[in-house]
């Protein structure tokens, strides 16, 4: 079955709620169960184990912070309060804009009521934010009882759905108080941060309260109230669980317990099992066993430093214009303004730059080790001599960053016909007048230095989309690196040479063990694609709104062991697990293993790559095959392969905030500890080797390692506009293409995102493709 496919809408998911004095924005509930179950599921298979503090706050939680801001120990409340009325009408001078967005708001917004009675004098606009939706009717109601001439729109959703709807707010100020911000770790508050600095339109104003580093024994006591309401707040978390979830634990035999880790300068606060306990999640399949005196992590709270903070928002294009801190430098008010776009510019060209400087280096890296001969010859039709990939690069380099921006620079009529894609399939460009290393190297060069010459002279805040935000050249650094990743494919087929990269590192093993075989997605619609255009080539385009039933998708992608068992039964004989395409293709290609695959004499099996042979690895993703092996593998499993769809779906969607992600992670660029990327290893890791780069739904290795086909074809998304060329993206579509996602070892991080899709023919094995299955559910 097809999935529905709709528009997306900026207001997507919420609904308009009229009341005296104000109105709401709720944000649509349809999964905020099943989103809390797979947070506890995502958690509790974590090790060690937590559970996301955004679940402390329903309408009991709320209650409960709120007297915990009153309890003698939390200095926090008061501080800020206090710093808020000395300072808000030097805020709201300082600021001019007339609506107050504030992230967070509470039951009482109590401290708000200094801003707002700032605010308040002349008309104005208060947009309070919360998770809560009985908390903020409660406060919208009560504040406009008492301002009557204040316009209030209350967002009941998460902060990354509110988000995006702030820019048709501005000017504007963002108030995001109470230390807050100390919830995230640095991963997260990186991710925040991004966001609320591609929300605020230059000129607005970010205000932020901060807790400061400061002694232990004001910092536990405050976290360990003697009235016993924070306890009492952290024992909610799993009466709402045995509420909504249905699990059957004893309160009583919970604990809570809460002191600061010097180290990462941060409260942390668990919940410690006094007796054995049970989680159980029925509807996902999952059951977890609890040791007595076992402690889960239910929320943290880091402490800061104003002038390291200051230099950490700064990267985000936040500068700070005033800092208020009481008397005892206990508590900081930050506030801040969305640089202008002349600020920026600067900073866009060398990263600009840095991309296309980054990507020749990494080419020029691979292709080192190889003579002039190996440059020169065609290893395989469906592969260019190494030459022609080169100038190819050269070529489009010279198109796109000199000609294209300049109309009265001459056409190069030779070069583009010799390096034309279309022109030129890939099995005549033997034949062509490619010239050696040494021709090659210096129009790579020559192009650069021109390149390099007119970006210095050029405006990237133009209205021009290929100059905006630097697009045209993050282009031609992604064309170059995905050209990279051909070249290593030529390489890898090259007989007779022994590869020897400038770097290699062994592929990581397994850090955690992956268990059980797969995740279930719940069903409902998610935002696939994109509507970026800094990266996103046009095929990931538009972003749009897609229902996908409920299905199973495989943690992990299939591995060596996996397809070996496969094979030993029979896998390549048996008939009915290929489709007729795949069986004409079977016994013409005489295919009975994966391509790199080696026999044994012993019976056992090896693997080669670049040039050595070496025992196959039973735990690492299987490699080198085409789509029609993984079809029949998936049949022999029982199983199926997921759609684009799907795989998309369980690899960026986040069902707590109803957001998709850049990367299964979120939406920080991948590092060693997320992802096999960037060509290090020369092969896939193991399974289980990247705990960190799980998605949402706990799938590993959604992104490096492998390839992964899809069941889908490769067609245009409903809205498809061909940009900046018809060759890229439109000419493929419908020519019996299958999609691959999620990139492999051999990919640069520039060249993959969630949204990335890839294609190729069902039957070709030379790309770094495996697999992972899926069934209905």
């Amino acid at each position: 079955t097809h999935p529905r496919v709709t528009r997306p809408d900026p207001h997507a998911g919420f609904r308009r709620q009229r009341h005296p004095g104000f109105e709401l924005w709720v944000d649509s509930p349809e999964e905020s169960t099943a989103a809390f179950a797979q947070s506890v599921v995502r958690g509790l298979g974590d090790h060690p184990r937590w559970l996301h503090c955004r679940y402390l706050y329903d309408a009991r939680g709320s209650e409960l912070f709120e007297r915990i801001t009153e309890q003698p120990e939390y200095y926090l409340t008061r501080t800020e309060t206090a710093l808020l009325a000395q300072h808000a009408r030097a805020i709201r001078a300082g600021v001019g804009a007339p609506t107050l967005v504030e992230l967070g708001s509470g039951l009482s917004s109590v401290k708000t009521r200094h801003l707002l009675d700032a605010w308040a004098d002349e008309p104005a606009r208060y947009v309070p934010v919360d998770v809560s939706l009985e908390a903020l009717a409660a406060s919208c109601a009560a504040l406009a009882r008492e301002y009557p001439g204040l316009s209030i729109r209350g967002l009941a959703a998460s902060y990354e759905r509110a988000l995006p709807l702030l820019r048709e707010l501005s000017p504007l100020v963002l108030a995001f108080l109470g230390s807050t911000i100390g919830n995230f770790n640095p991963e997260e508050l990186g991710d925040f941060l991004e966001r609320v600095s591609a929300a605020l339109t230059v000129g607005d104003h970010f205000l932020l309260g901060m807790d400061l580093v400061k002694d232990v024994r004001t910092l536990e006591a405050a976290y360990n109230d003697r009235a016993g309401v924070t306890a009492e707040f952290t024992r909610n978390l799993f009466a709402r669980m045995n509420r909504e979830l249905g699990t059957r634990l004893d309160l009583d035999a919970i604990e809570h317990v809460a002191h600061y880790n010097d180290r990462l300068d941060r409260i942390e606060i668990f919940a410690r099992f006094m007796r054995e306990a049970v989680i159980e999640l029925r509807d996902l399949g999952r059951r977890f066993r609890i040791a007595p005196g076992e402690m889960i992590m239910t929320e943290i709270s880091r402490k800061f430093r104003a002038d390291e903070m200051a230099a950490t928002v700064a990267r985000y294009g936040l500068e700070t214009v005033r800092t208020f801190t009481d008397p005892t430098k206990a508590f900081a008010l930050l506030l801040l303004r969305k640089r202008g776009r002349s600020a920026l510019a600067e900073g866009r060209q060398r990263s600009a730059w840095t991309h296309l400087a980054t990507a020749r280096a990494r080419t020029l890296e691979l292709i080192d080790p190889l003579d002039d001969a190996d440059l020169v010859r065609q290893v395989s039709p469906l592969l260019s001599p190494v030459v022609w990939d080169l100038g190819h690069v050269a070529n489009f380099e010279e198109q796109w960053s000199i000609r294209a921006l300049d109309p009265a620079v001459p056409a190069d009529f030779v070069r583009d016909r010799i390096y034309d894609p279309i022109a030129n399939p890939r099995p005549t460009r033997k034949h062509l007048p490619l010239g050696n290393r040494a021709a090659c190297l210096a129009y790579l060069h020559e192009v650069r230095q021109r390149a390099r010459q007119r970006l210095a002279q050029l405006d990237l805040d133009a209205s021009d989309p290929l100059l905006a935000d630097g697009y045209i050249y993050k282009l031609i650094a992604q064309h170059e690196a995905q050209h990279s990743e051909t070249i290593l494919q030529a390489v890898q087929l090259m007989e007779g040479l022994v590869y020897e990269p400038a770097r290699r590192r062994e592929p990581p093993a397994a850090v955690v063990p992956v268990d059980p075989e797969s995740a279930v997605i719940p069903a409902g619609p998610f935002v696939m694609g994109t509507d970026d255009r800094g990266f996103a080539y046009d095929n990931e385009r538009p972003a749009h709104a897609v229902d996908v039933p409920r299905f199973r998708l495989d943690l992990a992608p299939v591995t060596n062991g996996q397809y070996l068992a496969f094979m030993l039964d029979g896998g390549y004989r048996r008939r009915e697990l290929w489709t007729d395409d795949a069986w004409l293709w079977l016994q013409g290609a005489r295919a009975a293993h994966p391509a790199q695959w080696v026999r044994n004499a012993d019976g056992t099996w090896s693997e080669r790559a670049f040039g050595r042979t070496a025992p196959l690895v039973p735990d690492r993703p299987v490699v080198h095959v085409s789509w029609h092996e993984a079809v029949a593998y998936a049949r022999w499993a029982g199983k199926r392969l997921p759609t684009e769809a799907e795989w998309e779906k369980a690899a960026a969607w986040d069902l707590e905030k109803r957001v998709a992600r850049r990367y299964p992670w979120g939406d920080l660029s991948p590092t060693d500890d997320h992802a096999n990327l960037e060509q290090q290893t020369f092969a896939p890791a193991a399974v289980g080797a990247y705990p960190r780069g799980r998605s949402f739904f706990g799938c590993h290795q959604m992104i490096g390692d492998v390839w992964e086909w899809t069941a889908s074809d490769f067609a245009p998304y409903p809205g498809f506009e061909a940009f900046p060329y018809r060759e890229y993206s439109e000419v493929h579509f419908g020519r019996g293409y299958k999609v691959l996602r999620g990139g492999s070892w051999a990919t640069r991080p520039i060249a993959i995102r969630n949204t990335f899709r890839n294609w190729d023919l069902p039957e070709r094995r030379q790309i770094f493709a495996g697999f992972r299955c899926a069934a209905d559910a």
